[in-house]
């Protein structure tokens, strides 16, 4: 998966899931606090929505709140998430 392919997944479920009322600030620097207005309730909600809709595996030791400070930081995360997957891929 790409980074704009997830990025697009983190919009799509702010916006449909958690109808989020302040999209017009999502972008890649957005932080999840303070710029989209996030509480540590709605991160969870993310979470799980990424989990059970999208597949990805985020165990919980994993999370770490500077991978949650913005929509490009969680990219970020999500794009490291994936390299084992690919890794076991290419074997």
């Amino acid at each position: 998966m790409t980074r704009q392919e997830i990025l697009q997944i983190i919009h799509d479920i702010l916006r449909d899931q958690l109808e989020l009322p302040s999209m017009k600030a999502f972008h890649e620097d957005a932080r999840l606090n303070e710029d989209l207005y996030m509480d540590s309730i709605m991160i969870l909600q993310l979470i799980l929505h990424l989990e059970v809709d999208m597949g990805f595996e985020i165990p919980d030791e994993m999370l770490v709140s500077k991978d949650f400070r913005t929509v490009g930081s969680l990219a970020d995360f999500l794009e490291r998430q994936q390299e084992p997957a690919a890794a076991e891929g290419s074997k």
